[in-house]
């Protein structure tokens, strides 16, 4: 598709990178490092796929959708009176202005779904709630692709359905991406302060993503929009949520953009965000680039061990014993990490583990609150009048704790992740990759709470109240007549009407008692399935994380293993050749000079990539470090 196919325009530092990846790709081909070549590929990929992904997320109405077609001066996201969008929307750089829509499996059916090419004018009746209620297309993701040069170096923005309460459908789904995103731009207007919804889910999002922005907007609407910023900056500051925090309109952007008005723009207050969304996009790059230079340096250290041990053994003879007794040694710890005592192989189990309990405790002591806040609830009402808002209230205040309990997960498996790291040799650092949360709305969507009791109607007060109003009747006549004195008959009825009337109170307050009751055990029964559902999820996650990293980290134990028995066996190999294979010598020298120069290559962009930060330039602006093109002759 065209919109997938995205032009990036890569920065002089990246075709930089790109040109390094490949020589040393040839050069891991050389000496039939197979394990190498594949990373190597994996950091090119990196690079090609540097795509810089900001979500736009907040509740309903906020102006999201029209924030994003203000920093884009083109109406692509639909925008309504009403809740608008329905789906998530990517905007991201295409030559040409198009669109397609990525529908999810019919249900039952296995796969990815399927992706289809739409009209730019039909992007509303796929992405909003008008065309699309209730998401009743299956739409997974709208993708437009836009010429803009704020996209045209890979940045991509996400327009998210509202918030809705932190546990809602649409907040689940857009919580389940925000790993992979790099910056998260949330948007309030100022009609109000924010509320404690907003500054819950701001805290989840800060445990899962590295960059975010609190954007207010409607400032052309009101008045006091500046008194409404510094209030939300106390409520964040207060709950302890460090970020940074901008006014805008949205409005005076759009008529500035019309009006070609270089002061409405700045009274709009975009040029503020578009230098922090070119700070994103200049970091994402870096992050990439780091990357790469980690790989590449990696691997080329790894080449330099064995052709420097031939040279070594070459070279000087006598001292071959000594160069087989150390390499012996080198290859013995390389060895030692892949046993199953080494230490980072202790730290990363003991951390998954402390990890799966310290989870299981925070979910456990969270959906404990939950019950105790229903249980309060149902004491202060009737479940039987008000049962369908109870339960919505409930799936969403449970669905709102599992991502938070999402998020304490992500921490610390990138807690453990560095930890893990740090018991390594090698110059490169292990990033978790999140797994996929299963959105826990949809999880509960599958349960059911036994809620019977709420159907019926309470039976019996009547007849409750029939007996007591007879029995009533009965008995003040009965006294009546032993008395002898001449009293109507009649007059019994107004005692047997009280206490009739006293009876069906009571049968009444027995019935909803009972409603409660039968209300809170339905609510620990539909708490604890959650709980072993959600549970199981939880500990699948861990798991699948744990794995993950154990997979990583092992492949890196066996680069290190094999780079040092080859080290060991090219030594051995050359201490058996005589002194006067001057020819063998020859290659290990061009060996190690091609190394050498790759070498060289890796540390002059780092160079240039520490003097752009220190300078606040992106990782492109200045030109390529000059003695990159003497090193690339040089090979």
């Amino acid at each position: 598709m065209a919109v997938q196919q995205q032009q990036k325009k890569q920065s002089a530092a990246a075709r930089h990178a790109t040109e390094t990846i490949d020589m040393a790709i040839k050069g891991a081909q050389a000496y039939e490092r197979d394990d190498l070549v594949a990373r190597l590929r994996g950091a090119k990929q990196i690079l090609g796929d540097s795509s810089i992904t900001v979500h736009v997320v907040g509740e309903f109405k906020q102006g999201k959708s029209s924030l994003i077609n203000a920093l884009l001066t083109a109406p692509i996201c639909p925008v309504d009176d009403d809740v608008a969008t329905a789906v998530l929307t990517e905007v991201r750089y295409a030559k040409a202005l198009t669109a397609s829509a990525v529908f999810e499996p019919t249900a039952g059916a296995s796969g990815a779904g399927w992706n289809e090419t739409i009209a730019p004018s039909d992007v509303a009746q796929y992405a909003s709630e008008f065309g699309n209620p209730g998401n009743s297309r299956n739409v997974r993701r709208v993708t437009v692709g836009l010429d803009r040069p704020i996209l045209s170096n890979g940045l991509v923005l996400v327009d998210t359905p509202g918030v809705g309460g932190i546990g809602s459908v649409s907040n689940a789904s857009t919580i389940s991406s925000l790993p992979r995103s790099h910056a998260v731009l949330f948007v309030s207007d100022c009609s109000q302060e924010l509320t404690e919804s907003e500054v819950s889910f701001l805290r989840t999002v800060q445990e899962l993503c590295p960059t975010v922005l609190f954007v207010l907007t409607k400032t052309d609407l009101y008045p006091h929009a500046d008194r409404m910023l510094e209030r939300d900056r106390q409520h964040l500051q207060r709950a302890g949520i460090e970020i940074e925090s901008m006014a805008v309109s949205s409005e005076v952007r759009s008529l500035a953009a019309t009006t070609m008005s270089k002061d409405l723009n700045n009274e709009s207050g975009f040029p503020a965000l578009i230098a922090k969304l070119n700070e994103v996009v200049s970091r994402g790059e870096r992050l990439a680039l780091d990357a790469a230079i980690t790989h590449v340096h990696s691997s080329v250290e790894q080449m330099e061990v064995v052709a420097r041990a031939r040279l070594a053994a070459l070279a000087d003879p006598r001292q071959s014993a000594a160069l087989l007794e150390e390499l012996t040694k080198a290859k013995e710890r390389a060895d030692a990490l892949r046993d199953r005592s080494s230490k980072w192989q202790t730290v990363l189990q003991d951390g998954f583990a402390d990890i799966s309990s310290d989870i299981d405790f925070d979910l456990r002591q969270r959906t404990r609150v939950v019950v105790q806040e229903a249980e309060k609830s149902i004491d202060e009402g009737d479940p039987a009048k008000n049962w369908e808002e109870f339960e919505a209230w409930l799936r969403q205040r449970l669905a709102g704790e599992a991502l938070e309990n999402y998020g304490l997960f992500v921490k610390r498996a990138k807690e453990v992740a560095i930890s893990v790291g740090q018991h390594f040799d090698i110059a490169e650092s292990q990033v978790v990759r999140a797994r996929e949360v299963a959105a826990p709305i949809e999880l509960l969507d599958g349960l059911t709470t036994d809620a019977k009791f709420a159907e019926k109607k309470a039976k019996g007060a009547g007849m409750a109240a029939f007996q007591k109003s007879y029995g009533g009747f009965l008995m003040f006549n009965m006294l009546l007549s032993m008395t002898g004195l001449p009293v109507p008959m009649a007059v019994g009825v107004i005692p047997g009407l009280l206490l009739g009337r006293m009876g069906w109170k009571e049968e009444q307050k027995r019935a909803l008692e009972k409603r409660r009751s039968e209300g809170k055990t339905a609510v620990r029964r539909f708490v604890d399935e959650f709980n072993m559902h959600f549970g199981k999820d939880s500990r699948d996650a861990i798991r699948h994380v744990q794995r993950e990293l154990r997979n990583s980290w092992s492949q890196r134990v066996a680069e290190l293993q094999r780079s040092a028995t080859e080290a060991l066996a090219a030594a051995q190999e050359a201490a058996k050749s005589s002194e006067s294979d001057t020819g063998a010598r020859s290659r290990a020298e061009t060996d190690l000079q091609s190394l050498a120069s790759l070498k060289a290559r890796v540390e002059d962009l780092s160079a240039h990539l520490e003097r752009t930060r220190a300078a606040g330039l992106s990782a492109g602006a200045a030109a390529v470090p000059a003695g990159a093109a003497a090193a690339k002759a040089a090979t």
